[in-house]
């Protein structure tokens, strides 16, 4: 018999799978005060709700309560809110007496407005024991300091996609479900917000086929990929969705955000756009390599390893005139693409550098990775 997983099983088994933080970035010039921003972990927002049993906004009456058993022997911290709405379940109550599970818990101020994904604290086998008058009546699993905190510009935005997923699955079809996912999603991407957008991205890479945006959504989209507030991470993360999901033809955005990235951001974008990117980019990799231009250091160093790991047959000859630029971090640069490159080629020419290149160091470093190529190749697999 063929078994079926449901929507929200998948997720979980994709959430395992997917690192999601290769997408995370900071923006220059962003807020470091985390109250201004909602404080996202490996979970999307809409994750959050589907797992939760009950869903409420809350105002936060006591962030520091204590719960103390008659004998003294147990105390555990809990956050008293009082309940401004409920979106998903049925929480019992008007006031609610929140025991944190996790290391890193959230932390509040009393008079926050919050959201609180939450469980019955009876079904939880850690923490029922404190279900008694005086207890907790929920548990929340909000670890990292995640705090869902509606304030600053992104509040109204976090706070109407949150009942917009609560809503999908209450939706009496699927296309209504899906609609009312879309609009979350695509307002998420486009809040400027770097981690909800991230977190809302995270969520379209381990669903892959759900139809969360669409042709329509581009112009909105556009926007945040051609915003450089936003994170290089995201961008380049979005970029590589939408291409995948066949929408935008991914090379030329690619090409286009590092053409215009500034000198300071060019090594991040990099990093971020060259892993997946065809001829366009290569070509542009290759120039900054090449060519008498001012790049830094730094951005040769990273054009160097991305044109190893391409595969590109052009790379070898760049990557052969480049280990002898004098700067170190260029030339460990060469080393480790030509390592990534891995070829009979690379391994001659990192063989070559590691006999008669005039600097010890440089010598040294592709012995090195030298023997760990030859080491992968002989490894049982």
């Amino acid at each position: 018999m063929t078994r079926h997983r449901s929507p929200l099983r998948r997720l979980r088994r994709r959430l395992a799978l997917v690192v999601v933080a290769s997408f995370v970035g900071i923006a220059p010039g962003m807020a470091t005060d985390a109250r201004a921003h909602v404080v996202m972990g490996a979970k999307s927002l809409h994750l959050r709700v589907a797992e939760a049993e009950a869903v409420v906004r809350g105002r936060v009456l006591d962030p520091h309560a204590m719960y103390v058993s008659s004998d003294g022997k147990t105390r555990r911290s809990l956050v008293v809110v009082g309940v401004l709405e409920t979106l998903k379940g049925e929480p019992g109550g008007e006031t609610l007496r929140i025991a944190q599970d996790g290391h890193a818990v959230a932390t509040y101020r009393e008079g926050d407005e919050a959201l609180f994904f939450l469980k019955p604290i009876a079904r939880s086998l850690e923490l029922r024991a404190i279900a008694v008058p005086g207890g907790a009546t929920h548990v929340s699993g909000q670890e990292h300091d995640e705090a869902f905190v509606v304030a600053g510009p992104s509040g109204a935005t976090l706070l109407a996609a949150a009942r917009a997923f609560a809503a999908s699955e209450r939706a009496g079809t699927a296309a209504e479900r899906v609609a009312l996912i879309r609009a979350a999603t695509v307002d998420l991407l486009t809040s400027g917000d770097d981690r909800l957008a991230t977190a809302a991205l995270a969520s379209l890479v381990l669903s892959p086929d759900a139809e969360w945006i669409t042709g329509a959504d581009l112009p909105r989209l556009h926007s945040t990929i051609a915003d450089a507030s936003n994170s290089i991470g995201l961008r380049a993360g979005l970029i590589d969705e939408l291409s995948r999901r066949g929408l935008i033809a991914g090379d030329p955005e690619r090409l286009a955000l590092l053409k215009d990235a500034e000198s300071d951001a060019l090594p991040a974008a990099i990093r971020a756009l060259a892993p997946r990117s065809g001829p366009p980019v290569r070509d542009f990799l290759l120039e900054l390599l090449t060519s008498d231009s001012e790049a830094t250091a730094s951005t040769v160093a990273e054009a160097a390893i991305a044109l190893g790991g391409s595969g590109d047959p052009r790379a070898l000859a760049a990557l052969a005139d480049a280990v002898e630029r004098p700067e170190a971090r260029v030339r460990n640069a060469v080393i480790r693409g030509l390592g990534l490159s891995g070829d009979e080629r690379a391994r001659r020419l990192l063989s070559e550098i590691g006999t008669s290149h005039p600097d010890e160091t440089t010598r040294k470093r592709a012995d090195a990775e030298l023997r760990k190529l030859r080491a992968r190749q002989e490894w049982p697999r």
